[in-house]
């Protein structure tokens, strides 16, 4: 169930950019997911940090920030870029920066992983 939230770093990343959503969870401390806790809160206490899902977190980027991502495949693994919500205006590509031979990703969740931190990065520039 944890790879359905966003991680600990990348969601505490979030709230510094004003991520204030109200999740299904969120982390406790250092990095530990309370998955005890079933219902909806939002980031009331500075010791909890918001689990936002994935979806969430994308869509937050979205509408606060114009940044629309896409997770795709070729022939060597898993990459994405990014692009305005309006207008869409590519901005970015991922190609070879990932670990593999090929510069991209083995595994979808690790691209994933990849572009929030990409995204929460630009965001950060901006």
């Amino acid at each position: 169930m944890k790879d359905l939230f966003v991680p600990y770093q990348q969601s505490l990343e979030l709230r510094e950019l004003g991520f204030d959503e109200i999740c299904l969870t969120h982390y406790w401390g250092e990095n530990i997911l309370n998955e005890a806790y079933g219902g909806w809160m939002k980031n009331s206490n500075t010791k909890y940090v918001m689990a936002p899902t994935w979806e969430q977190a994308f869509k937050w980027l979205r509408e606060n920030y114009n940044t629309l991502a896409t997770i795709y495949s070729n022939a060597s693994g898993y990459l994405y870029e990014w692009h305005d919500t309006v207008g869409g205006t590519h901005r970015g590509w991922s190609e070879y920066e990932g670990p593999n031979d090929s510069g991209v990703w083995d595994t979808y969740e690790e691209a994933k992983l990849a572009c929030i931190t990409k995204l929460i990065e630009i965001v950060k520039t901006k």
